[in-house]
């Protein structure tokens, strides 16, 4: 009789234990103040728009070369990529949970590297209704 009851008192408080809260998790992933090639972070003066996209860059594939007026931030989800600034001649490699912020108005390009697609989640500060993107003319 007696292990019944510590069985069902165990039973009983077992769903308490359960139902105890988990308390949220911060972990910082970085601070800058400066873009890939070292520029100062300057936003935008006036309204922004602030746009959220996912950029898929298939196993040994590029990105065209291309610059932004405005910044834009880029985690890395997927893969690896090697940022080439065309302007510096410097090439940076960004892997899984990498996070950087693109050079301003300096051209450049990005290469996947190895066999496995690059996924990035890119976020741009730009004014209402303005590309961030310019791509160079061939």
């Amino acid at each position: 009789m007696k292990l019944a009851s510590v069985l069902i008192l165990a039973a009983l408080a077992a769903p308490a234990v359960a139902q105890t809260p988990v308390a949220p998790v911060t972990t910082p992933v970085g601070q800058y103040e400066a873009t890939l090639s070292g520029q100062p972070i300057r936003l935008p003066q006036g309204p922004v728009r602030v746009s959220v996209s996912e950029t898929l860059i298939p196993a040994g594939a590029s990105l065209p070369e291309h610059r932004h007026p405005y910044p834009r931030y880029i985690r890395v989800l997927a893969g690896r990529v090697a940022v080439k600034n065309l302007d510096t001649g410097e090439t940076r490699e960004l892997k899984v949970g990498d996070f950087a912020v693109e050079a301003l108005g300096q051209w450049h390009t990005g290469q996947a590297l190895g066999a496995e697609d690059v996924r990035l989640l890119v976020i741009d500060q730009a004014p209402p209704g303005e590309a961030n993107m310019e791509r160079r003319a061939p």
